[in-house]
């Protein structure tokens, strides 16, 4: 029997289908119902060039941090160029927020779907805007109750609704899913291995991950526990997902909260002020990396960009903060804050840093 790995999305079926050879295939959502970003802003749908499915969709992600996608290993390996498109409930709609990869990080102990460690974290060029940092939150080992068998997860996915993908639909879907015991889950290539995988839905696969909804989340008690991995070949089986509450999670956590402890940066400026201010970030590092953008708030509700830029205040008096946040070009930031103090003279200000 061989497995696919999980490029899918939700479906209703109406009869079985015959089983076909055992291969371990990637899914999306069989017997799913619609779904929308406002109500799980933090989901976010994979695109590549070169994609057959419409928009090139090609799986499915979870923002964890402004500019971190939790998402399957095994999606990195589809050939070209990966985007990410945010905000939309069907891609095939005008409007969205799209950015581009910088990183794309697999767990080191990764080596293909079926083998486990199916994980990864993806930085983007730019700060994905989910409302009021409504981030996913992401299993750890101390979560180990939430894997186990009676528990029922929520599956989302913009992935495939039938199989052959007769629809073309790139709607977002979501599912219930049981998560079962993974004995129960055999007969399907090297079979689920409880260590790295978690067995989800049906035997007969009525409700199940399809193509497309490859790394979409499986959330169970508010935390994401899995990312769709793989299913049997037709789909018409249990839908298998990599495991977060243990190593894994713990290697996602440590990726969301700066991974690699080198291009740390450090946000600095200087301030020259009279009736204008002249703001100088030049003095700001990134320990080995390099700073893609250097955004400020003049705390007057003006913004501006460079690494030095100059803003006149209102010709009042008042005491303002000025900020400046650095970007790394791996999506670290740091962020800086100055007290600029105005008085008013007449139509030009006289300002202190």
């Amino acid at each position: 029997m061989s497995k696919t790995p999980v490029v899918a999305a939700l479906v209703v079926t109406a009869l079985l289908a015959p089983v076909v050879a055992a291969q371990a295939a990637t899914p999306a959502f069989r017997g799913g119902e619609k779904a929308s970003v406002k109500d799980y802003p933090f989901i976010i749908a994979g695109e590549r060039e070169g994609g057959t499915r419409p928009q090139g969709q090609t799986c499915t992600g979870s923002v964890v941090a402004p500019r971190k996608i939790l998402i399957a290993a095994h999606c990195k390996a589809a050939e070209g160029e990966k985007s990410f498109v945010y905000g939309l409930d069907d891609l095939n709609a005008s409007g969205g927020f799209r950015t581009k990869v910088v990183d794309y990080k697999t767990h080191p102990k990764y080596v293909n779907f079926d083998q486990g460690y199916d994980v990864a974290v993806v930085t983007t060029a730019d700060d994905i805007p989910v409302p009021g940092g409504a981030y996913a939150k992401v299993a750890t080992s101390a979560d180990t109750e939430l894997n186990k068998p009676g528990k029922t997860g929520l599956g989302l996915g913009y992935g495939k609704k039938d199989v052959d993908d007769s629809a073309k639909d790139v709607t977002l879907e979501k599912a219930s899913l049981p998560i079962v015991d993974p004995s129960t889950c055999t007969g399907v290539g090297n079979g689920v291995q409880a260590a790295t995988m978690i067995c989800a839905g049906y035997s007969d696969g009525h409700v199940s991950i399809l193509p497309g909804d490859s790394g979409g989340p499986l959330v169970v008690d508010g935390k994401i526990v899995g990312v769709a991995s793989w299913s049997r070949s037709d789909f018409f089986w249990y839908s298998i997902y990599g495991r977060l509450n243990n190593d894994m999670g713990d290697w996602v956590k440590q990726q969301i909260d700066g991974g690699d402890p080198t291009g740390t940066p450090s946000a600095s400026f200087t301030a020259q002020c009279q009736s204008t201010c002249k703001f100088d970030g030049s003095a700001s590092s990134a320990d080995g990396a390099t700073i893609s953008s250097y955004a400020w708030d003049f705390g007057d509700g003006q913004t501006g960009t460079g690494v030095s830029t100059t803003h006149t205040y209102p010709a009042r008096s008042g005491t303002y903060s000025a900020t400046l946040k650095v970007t790394t070009d791996k999506g670290k930031t740091d962020s800086m804050s100055r007290k600029i103090t105005c008085f008013g003279f007449g139509s030009q200000p006289l300002c202190f840093a």
